[in-house]
């Protein structure tokens, strides 16, 4: 049997209409009426996304834009609060370009590169910084700290190689030094650089001790010293991409070099930043080690820091949900970060965080912890911009692309009354018309924390039975599925499956104690809560075929993909697995993250001492390697080659182990990381994956000659 080729070519045709809807990659309100944005949209020619800018006019209650503009070679930009500069790094061709804009004219155009001072200048969100200093005159950035020469202890010489610079060490060549893993490859050691607009020129700010990595450096309010995250390196970097777990405190310098970090005793931070008059410095933090994302607590310390400075409380660790303003349940802080500018007037900072099957945005007086909820019953929404008072916010829902929206925050005590315009209007996805979503609260029968909860996507009525379901539970663990747009489900329910988003017991969102659970029982209570969900779902809507069940998932949604197929193999009639963890003992030694390994186990990850073989064993007894022997579904399993997170021989044991076992199986081999994201192998991937479901559900086929 073989897929038509109509089937297919409609298949091609929805993912190459879906793809062009843009998303919201970023905004920032210019003036009170002049709204700047930045979108993303997958450029299928090219094989890569394009970056394009729009510019958004308010005129009363209507709104003019610009023509879109291509901005893809832009990798940072910001500009400065006077609005007289931007700054700009570009990437043309492996080179990186600073250039400074000074109001209709390129000032300075910088090759980073040809000065030879560092190496890459650091864009990623967990490390970098872009950001005038306050007088104007500096730009700080962070960026890879230039390799000490090295030659083989042997090398003939030309005579005019010996000059009288620095003499290179013999024999380092080839000495390892770690990097901070899983996307982030080639990032050993940070610098703090800073660039002179006036005197055109770049200094490496000296200080920074040799057993820390620097991140996220921002000037403070007076511009006389520096504040940021310190990562200890000794004795080994983990993994740093989506864990908020690495130990680190926080850090000052100075512009002469004086170096103080705070005594945060195994603590874990993120997000540093100044209140509006520089009188106090905030952060998240949380415990170092254990699961990689877990709930925040949002402190703050008084300013100039001293070593031993008293760390207040703002808003706690929640263990299971508290009651803020109007009487709304709150869950607690899940999030890393904060919108670059997140301050309105009187000390409120605003953020955004998971709760339990959204993405919420907040309002928390930071003088008495007072929280106010930003309502938004239709979806998520999720602050991005903040100018005195005025607030810039995204709405997302399943259904419907990004919506920008603007309003005026009122008074304190009265933030939940905010009146919002649109800025873009609520479109609908044609391939999407006559969809629901539907939040499913559910209580486990057994274990200390029991409550966990699903998303059901698809049609709100049919013939019973008669509709295929994705059950999908979203990896980690420790993360969770919120209400927003994306691709891939976009396609599934337009290929008119059904949808089950399994946001199981240790998923961010519902309470630390949630989060807590997990470690110790993975393998078991995730998969009890991804069955009973599945039993639900079938039971709350008849037109689902409990014959048509699929599963599909990516990392610990692979392992629970995979652990599902073996230990009920009469349930699920096909199983979609991308860089699933097979075998987490054999990851504990190959992963970028063998911590990961230890926690989920229930044990704190340690490399002093003997091993510890009754650890291994179990991890080797909790994994899908030990039930592969029993998997029936065909199984598609789609694995990136230069994945660091779970290695790709994970799912190549798996691939062998299945098909010498006799199940249809087949492996499809990306030269990619763990996201599978590049534009080229996201097409491939997807569209494979519906393949899969069509083939072996019996759907859209056709008889072979």
């Amino acid at each position: 049997m073989t897929i038509m080729s109509s089937k297919l070519d409609k298949i091609v045709k929805t993912y190459k209409s879906l793809a062009q809807i843009p998303a919201l990659a970023g905004a920032q309100i210019y003036h009170s009426n002049v709204i700047n944005t930045v979108w993303s949209q997958r450029n299928l020619e090219k094989g890569k996304s394009t970056k394009f800018s729009r510019t958004l006019i308010l005129n009363g209650h209507n709104v003019d834009e610009t023509f879109p503009l291509d901005i893809t070679s832009e990798i940072l930009s910001i500009i400065s609060e006077s609005k007289n500069l931007r700054a700009v790094l570009r990437e043309n061709d492996t080179k990186q370009f600073l250039e400074i804009w000074k109001n209709n004219n390129l000032l300075r155009c910088v090759d980073l590169g040809g000065l030879d001072i560092h190496g890459n200048v650091y864009s990623d969100g967990e490390f970098g910084s872009f950001e005038f200093s306050p007088d104007e005159k500096k730009l700080l950035y962070v960026a890879e700290k230039k390799p000490p020469k090295s030659e083989p202890f042997y090398k003939r010489k030309k005579p005019e190689e010996d000059g009288n610079g620095p003499k290179p060490t013999k024999g380092d060549e080839y000495v390892f030094e770690q990097d901070w893993g899983e996307q982030l490859v080639g990032k050993k050691k940070s610098v703090i650089a800073q660039y002179d607009i006036e005197n055109d020129s770049v200094e490496i700010l000296d200080g920074i001790p040799d057993n820390i990595c620097i991140a996220q450096p921002k000037y403070s309010p007076d511009g006389l010293y520096i504040a940021g995250i310190a990562y200890f390196t000794e004795p080994r970097k983990l993994g740093l991409i989506y864990c908020g777990n690495r130990a680190s405190t926080i850090f000052t310098l100075d512009f002469e070099g004086n170096y103080l970090a705070l005594s945060l005793n195994n603590n874990s931070v993120k997000a540093p930043t100044f209140s509006p008059d520089g009188k106090t410095l905030l952060w998240l933090q949380r415990s170092a080690g254990g699961p990689h994302a877990s709930g925040m607590a949002l402190v703050k310390a008084d300013t100039p820091l001293s070593k031993d400075s008293l760390v207040k409380t703002v808003v706690d660790i929640v263990p299971s949900k508290k009651k803020i303003s109007e009487d709304k349940d709150f869950y607690g802080l899940y999030n890393s970060g904060f919108p670059k500018r997140c301050w309105a007037t009187k000390n409120r900072l605003l953020l955004n965080t998971n709760q339990k099957y959204t993405i919420n945005s907040y309002v928390v007086n930071v003088d008495n912890g007072e929280i106010t909820e930003l309502e938004f019953d239709a979806g998520s929404q999720l602050v991005i911009d903040v100018s005195k008072d005025t607030v810039l916010a995204l709405r997302r829902n399943f259904l419907h692309p990004d919506q920008l929206v603007i309003g005026n925050l009122p008074d304190t005590g009265s933030e939940n009354q905010i009146q919002w315009q649109d800025l873009t209007p609520k479109t609908k996805i044609p391939e999407l018309n006559d969809l629901i979503y539907k939040y499913l609260d559910l209580s486990a029968p057994h274990g200390n924390v029991t409550e966990f909860n699903s998303i059901y996507l698809g049609p709100s009525s049919g013939n019973e039975k008669e509709i295929p379901l994705v059950v999908w539970p979203h990896g980690g663990p420790h993360s969770a599925f919120g209400n927003y747009l994306f691709l891939e489900a976009a396609m599934f329910l337009s290929m008119k499956y059904a949808i089950l988003l399994v946001n199981y017991r240790g998923s961010l969102g519902s309470g630390e104690d949630s989060v807590q659970f997990l470690p110790g029982k993975v393998g078991v209570a995730d998969v009890d809560d991804c069955i009973q969900a599945t039993d639900a779902a079938l039971k709350m809507f008849p037109w689902l075929n409990p014959e048509g069940l699929v599963l599909c998932g990516g990392s610990h949604g692979g392992f629970l993909v995979t652990m599902l197929s073996g230990m009920f193999p009469d349930k699920f009639k096909a199983v979609i697995a991308r860089n699933p963890v097979i075998d987490i003992a054999s990851m504990s030694i190959t992963s970028d993250i063998p911590d990961w390994c230890y926690v989920e186990a229930g044990k704190e990850y340690t490399q002093k001492g003997e091993l510890d073989d009754d650890l291994l064993l179990k991890m080797r007894r909790i994994s899908p390697i030990y039930h592969a022997h029993k998997v029936k579904a065909p199984t598609l399993l789609q694995i990136g080659s230069k994945d660091l997170r779970v290695p790709a021989q994970q799912g190549n044991e798996y691939y062998c182990r299945l098909k010498t076992n006799g199940v249809n199986v087949k492996m499809n081999l990306y030269d990619d990381n763990h996201p599978l994201g590049s534009v080229p192998n996201e097409i491939d991937n997807i569209i494979n994956t519906i393949l899969w479901i069509e083939e072996h559900l019996g759907l859209g086929q056709s008889p072979t000659s």
